[in-house]
This record gives C-alpha cells, structure tokens and sequence, in this order.
C-alpha cells in the first residue's frame, strides 16, 4: 500500500511540477531574456531545474548521500554509470544542469523534453550509426563552447546495477579536444524504478562524484576508457558495499 501511494504521490507531484510550473519556469525565462539578459534568464532556469532534480528524490522520500562535490568543475565531460531514469535528476539536482545525451523515447516526453533542448542536449537513436555520427559533432561543438556535457557510456541502463563496458567513441573526443573528464559514480536508483514494476519502490541514493581525470595523461582513447570505466565501477562497489553509508 505505501508503495502505491508513493507512486501516486510521485506521480502527481511530477507531471504537475514539470508539464505546469515548468512551463511557467520557461515562460519567466523568456521574459528575463526579453527584458534583462540571457545570462540572468539561464541562471534562473538552471536554478530552478536543480531545484527539481532534488525535489524528485524528495517526492519518493529517498534519501540522497552526495560525496565528491567540491571535484565539480566546468567545462568537463560528465560520466557516469547508468542504473534508472532517476541518475539524470540526481546528476542535475546535485552537479548541475547541463547539455546530456538522452535516449530518442525521451523525445515523446512532454516537459522533459523541453528542458533537454532548453539545456542544449540531443536525443539519439541508439540503431542508427549515422545519427551516432551527427551526435558526435554536436557533443563536439558543444564542448569547445566552454560547457559541460553528460552521457553514460555503457548504452543503455543496467539490468543488476553492475556497471557494463564504457563505449570509447566519447573518449576519443575527450582527448581530442583536452577536455577533462568526470566520473561519477552512482548507487541505488535501480531500486527507485524497478523493471516491470508499475509502482516506485522508495529507498537511499549515494553518489560519488570523483576528481577529475586529464585525457593527456593516456596514449590512446582506450587507456582512458579503462581508467574511467574502473574509477566508476569501483566507486559503485564501495557504494554498494557501504549501503550509501559513506562516513
């Protein structure tokens, strides 16, 4: 019963947070652009899209363990691995809003979608090698503009929660452009939104967002690939390990 009413909740508290205030959100937005500045109306929306990224978690009553913020920086490839939809507000609410690259489904969502165009993200279809291609530049541009960029490199979500093998295409940009890159790791939102399960299942998070890691330190894409996927994989195991305890 207390996980239907939580569904419930969360539910509600969503739909009426994104598709109502977020239009508001976008809306003021606007406004401060029209009559102000774009920096001043980027800074309002970011700060409200953290501001959700956090009250998500606390709609579910689950309780957030961060460590590793003061290893935020701009300008840096965020990576972390992928265990439900949740990662993406948990990464918003507590690194920061940026542009990411999101599955095509997410497209046909109304509200989310346009806070990942109003970020400066794009939607990929995983099955098509040439729209892959296309991304890449995007993420390329994206970069060399002086922003951050979030993707997980393993594909798609994993089944267990164990971290699957880290795609190396994203590193080569990496290190082609010098950009560093940022590893996260996360621990416990699989549980949140469990597969074939229509209902939320509340309980902890835990973050570890690591120091960041110099491409220029590595020959090859694949040496940094691996050094990244191993940093992740075993700051998940520690999480794992601790139950997110991570005094």
């Amino acid at each position: 019963m207390k996980r239907i009413l939580v569904t419930v909740y969360f539910l509600v508290a969503a739909v009426l947070y994104v598709l109502v205030y977020g239009t508001i959100v976008l809306l003021i937005g606007f406004m401060i652009k029209l009559f102000a500045s774009k920096e001043k109306a980027r800074r309002f929306v970011d700060k409200q899209i953290k501001i959700f990224g956090r009250n998500a978690f606390k709609w579910m009553f689950s309780p957030i363990t961060v460590l590793g913020v003061e290893n935020i920086q701009s300008n840096c490839l965020v990576v972390a691995n992928h265990q439900s939809l949740m990662d993406i507000p948990l990464i918003l609410g507590y690194i920061g809003p940026m542009p990411m690259v999101a599955k095509k489904e997410l497209l046909k969502v109304p509200g989310v979608n346009w806070f990942v165009k109003y970020m400066g993200g794009f939607f990929l279809d995983r099955k098509n090698p040439v729209e892959g291609a296309q991304v890449i530049k995007k993420i390329m541009r994206t970069l060399s503009s002086g922003h951050s960029l979030l993707i997980f490199p393993e594909g798609t979500r994993s089944i267990d929660g164990t971290v699957g093998n880290f795609k190396t295409a994203i590193f080569k940009v990496a290190r082609k452009l010098g950009v560093k890159v940022l590893p996260v790791s996360i621990w416990g939102t699989i549980f949140l939104v469990p597969k074939r399960s229509l209902f939320l299942n509340p309980g902890p998070v835990s973050m570890i967002i690591h120091p960041p890691i110099d491409p220029s330190n590595f020959s090859n894409e694949e040496e940094l690939t691996r050094k990244v996927e191993e940093t992740v994989r075993l700051g998940v195991e520690r999480l794992k390990a601790s139950g997110g305890d991570l005094k």
